[in-house]
C-alpha cells in the first residue's frame, strides 16, 4: 500500500504577520539528512523562486544531490509560447528534460539511476494552465516504478476560498483538463497531488489495480487560504509569458477561455495580457457600459482603451476594447464575472458560434470542460448553472486533502 505523508497544517497569520515560508524551504530543514546522498529528479522551472530572488534548485543543490533538472510547458525560463514544443536543455551543468514536446509522462530514460522525484512549481490556479496535468503524468510514471515524489507547495495566487467553473467532464480530459475539478479550483498544487493520490485519478496496472503514489506533500507555513499573492510577502515570477503578474492571473480566468474562440484579442502580447479584450472594430464602449456595474460587484473594474497587440490575433493593428481590472480580493467572482462578459458578447454577436473554426471549437469544449456548456453559449441558453456544476460535490470531496485554513 503506499503512502501519503501530509505534513501538518498551515498557521494562521495576521495582515501583518512575517512572510509565507514555502514548501522547499521546509523540505531542505525536514529531509536535508534523510534525502542525502540519493539522487533526485527535480520538476521546476524558473517561477520557483526563493524570497531572495534565487531560484529554488540553487537551494537545493546545496543541500542534495541533484541528477537532472524536468521542466513543464514554457520550459525552465518561461518564455516559450503556450502551444510552443520546449526542447531539452542544460542548465548549472545539470540535464535539463523537457515534459512539454514529443515527451509529455517522464520516459523509462529518464528514471534511470534516480532515487525521488522532487516537483517545485508555481501554479496559477486554473485548471487549463498545464502545470496540474504534468504533475499527474509524473506521479503516474513514478507510481509504476515505485519511485517516491515530494510536492513542495506553494500559494494558490488567487487563494483558496472561492471554488467555481463546472467540473470537467472526463469525456474531454485532455492536456488542458485532465483531471475532474472545477475550472477555478481553489487548491494548491499539493492540494491536488494529494487528490490525484488518494480519489484514484491516477491510471491502472494491466491487472487493474490502481496506481498510488508515495507521495509527501511539504507544506507551506503562514499561508490562509483568503491571501491573494499580494498578502504573501513574496515576490512574482512570472511562470509564463503571459502571467507577468498577479493581476494577470486573476484576469486570465475571466478572458482566458475567450481568448481560445480566435475572434478577439486577449491582450497576448501587450503589456497588460488577459486584462484587454477587443478587436479593430469593436462596440467597447456599449459593452464596458453594459459591464461596468455588474463586474464591480464581482470585484472587477471595467474601462475602455485602445491597444496593439505585437503579434497573434490582430498583430500590429489598432484594436479598441475593454481594460479589466481584477481587483485584489481573495473574494472576487472571477469565473462570474467571464460569465457576464459571455453573455453581454453573445448579445452583441448574436453569430458568434458561427465564425468559431471547427479547432476553436472543440479547444473551447476542453478548455470550458463541458459541451453542454459551449451548446448553452452558442444557442443562447442560460450560462449560469455552468458556474456551480459540480462545485459542491468537488469541495466535499476536496475537505479531506486541504492543507491550509
Amino acid at each position: 500500500m503506499r503512502w501519503i505523508l501530509l505534513l501538518g497544517f498551515c498557521s494562521a497569520v495576521g495582515a501583518h504577520a512575517a512572510r509565507v515560508q514555502l514548501g522547499v524551504e521546509r523540505f531542505v530543514e525536514l529531509y536535508r539528512d534523510s534525502l542525502r546522498g540519493r539522487s533526485l529528479a527535480v520538476l521546476t522551472h524558473a517561477a520557483a523562486r526563493l524570497p531572495d530572488g534565487r531560484l529554488s534548485v540553487e537551494l537545493l543543490r546545496e543541500s542534495f544531490r541533484i541528477a537532472a533538472l524536468w521542466t513543464p510547458e514554457h520550459g525552465f525560463w518561461g518564455t516559450a509560447p503556450a502551444g510552443a514544443p520546449v526542447p531539452d536543455d542544460t542548465l548549472m551543468g545539470l540535464p535539463v528534460y523537457s515534459l512539454y514536446g514529443p515527451r509529455r509522462r517522464p520516459s523509462e530514460e529518464l528514471f534511470r539511476g534516480i532515487d525521488a522525484v522532487v516537483v517545485d512549481l508555481q501554479d496559477v490556479g486554473i485548471r487549463p494552465y498545464t502545470y496540474v496535468s504534468t504533475l499527474a503524468l509524473v506521479m503516474d510514471a513514478c507510481a509504476q516504478r515505485g519511485v517516491p515524489v515530494y510536492v513542495l507547495d506553494r500559494p494558490n495566487p488567487l487563494g483558496g476560498t472561492v471554488v467555481e467553473g463546472a467540473v470537467l467532464d472526463t469525456v474531454l480530459r485532455s492536456f488542458v483538463g485532465m483531471l475532474p475539478i472545477p475550472y477555478r479550483h481553489g487548491c494548491t498544487l499539493g492540494e491536488l497531488a494529494a487528490m490525484l493520490n488518494g480519489e484514484g485519478w491516477l491510471s491502472r496496472s494491466g491487472e487493474g489495480v490502481l496506481h498510488r503514489c508515495s507521495l509527501t506533500v511539504v507544506p507551506m507555513r503562514g499561508w490562509r487560504r483568503a491571501m491573494v499573492w499580494e498578502e504573501t510577502g513574496l515576490p512574482w515570477f512570472p511562470p509564463s509569458p503571459n502571467i507577468p503578474s498577479p493581476t494577470a492571473a486573476r484576469a486570465a480566468v475571466i478572458t482566458g477561455a475567450l481568448g481560445e474562440m480566435g475572434l478577439w484579442s486577449v491582450g497576448i502580447s501587450t503589456t497588460t495580457p488577459f486584462q484587454l479584450l477587443g478587436a479593430p472594430d469593436f462596440p467597447a464602449e456599449t459593452l464596458a457600459e453594459r459591464l461596468r456595474g455588474v463586474l464591480r460587484a464581482l470585484g472587477v473594474r471595467v474601462g475602455v482603451t485602445q491597444f496593439v497587440p505585437r503579434h497573434g490575433r490582430f498583430a500590429q493593428q489598432l484594436c479598441r476594447g475593454i481594460f479589466l481590472v481584477p481587483e485584489m480580493r481573495h473574494d472576487g467572482r472571477l469565473f462570474a464575472a467571464f460569465i457576464e462578459v459571455a453573455e453581454a458578447l453573445r448579445h452583441l454577436f448574436p453569430a458568434i458560434c458561427r465564425e468559431l473554426s471547427p479547432a476553436s471549437r472543440t479547444m473551447l469544449e476542453r478548455v470550458l470542460g463541458r459541451r453542454e456548456f459551449v451548446e448553452s453559449l452558442c444557442r443562447a441558453g442560460d450560462l449560469q448553472p455552468w458556474l456551480t456544476a459540480g462545485v459542491e460535490a468537488f469541495q466535499l470531496r476536496r475537505e479531506r486533502y486541504l492543507l491550509y485554513r
